[in-house]
């Protein structure tokens, strides 16, 4: 092969590779747990398998499909647990993978922070020793190199503010809202979820309570079928947006 053909053939593949990590960085992969049909969003490929295993990891119907724990069963099941109007069977998996993409579409992202690594002894966070950085350390001792000189008095150092800068305050987090001690009151005469999940059966226990039934209670109840604490909450939340039922306040 032609010396110049083959670079370019690297060259290529180079790119290519490049192009892929990028795709991957800058797309949002979801995780399906085929058991309790939970699906999330992370901002990248990377945080999202650094959540465990056990879940189909996807970007597009394809890479969904492309799992071998997706069943054409799975995938209607997985439908019916996002929307608003339950099927009972797609024409195809092809249908049913881009019919579920566009379901998930405006699902919550989640970002995974960077691990903080605590310094050595003796090192700063950067990992340069104090004596190499204009600091004091812990037991107070200034580095020769960067006392003060009586006859060279240092300027005092003013920090530019966010406006000169040019950038924006970062917007505030929005809290978790409690939902200890609030009463669940049930906006709807059936239930919408599909028979045999734990959306449905957990929709089957404040089902009909007339407003009575605290959250606390229905974690209760619902730990009885085999839900968790965790999954009460995520399926109570998913109800309310759906506008299916409301939290009231104790008076």
């Amino acid at each position: 092969m032609d010396m110049h053909i083959l670079l370019s053939v690297v060259k290529t593949l180079s790119i290519l590779i490049y192009l892929r990590k990028e795709y991957k960085m800058n797309t949002v992969t979801y995780t399906l747990d085929p058991k309790s049909l939970v699906v999330k969003g992370y901002a990248s490929d990377k945080a999202a398998r650094s959540m465990g295993n056990g879940v189909a990891f996807f970007t597009n119907a394809e890479e969904l499909l492309a799992d071998r724990n997706v069943t054409a069963r799975l995938l209607v099941d997985a439908y019916n647990e996002v929307s608003d109007k339950p099927v009972k069977k797609f024409s195809d998996n092809k249908t049913a993978a881009k019919r579920y993409m566009a379901a998930i579409a405006d699902i919550h992202v989640r970002a995974v922070p960077t691990p903080q690594i605590a310094p050595l002894s003796g090192m700063t966070p950067l990992g340069i020793s104090p004596e190499k950085m204009n600091i004091v350390t812990p037991q107070g001792h200034v580095p020769k190199a960067v006392k003060p000189s009586p006859n060279y008095p240092q300027a005092p150092v003013e920090h530019p503010d966010v406006a000169t800068l040019g950038l924006y305050e970062p917007k505030a987090v929005k809290p978790r809202v409690s939902f200890a001690g609030k009463i669940i009151k049930c906006l709807v005469s059936e239930n919408p979820r599909r028979e045999g999940t734990r959306g449905f059966k957990n929709f089957n226990v404040f089902l009909g309570s007339n407003a009575t039934l605290k959250y606390e209670e229905f974690v209760k109840l619902a730990e009885m079928h085999g839900s968790t604490k965790g999954g009460c909450r995520e399926d109570l939340a998913h109800d309310i947006k759906k506008g299916r039922v409301e939290l009231i306040d104790v008076c």
